[in-house]
């Protein structure tokens, strides 16, 4: 793999940036300029679709606490749980 040296990095951001503020300065006036219709043949009425929202399905388990009992530094400890 070809390593990046200093000067193509800044090269590329510089460039990169000029190319951005051009387009951010003549922007507007190309965008109101060209209509959206006159490129797609028909408009874009079958470029469209509706989506419907799916909820995800729930799950079913519950969570529920229990009385149980264990060992904590070799003495029995007693309290509820969640399983």
């Amino acid at each position: 793999m070809k390593a990046i040296d200093g000067r193509a990095l800044t090269r590329a951001v510089l460039c990169g940036a000029a190319v951005v503020a051009a387009g951010l300065a003549a922007g507007p006036e190309i965008a109101c300029a060209t209509p959206l219709d006159d490129g797609v043949p028909g408009g874009l009425d079958g470029g469209i679709e509706t989506i419907q929202w799916v909820a995800p399905p729930r799950r079913h388990w519950r969570r529920r606490r229990v009385w149980r009992c264990w060992r904590r530094r070799g003495r029995r400890v007693c309290g509820w749980v969640w399983v």
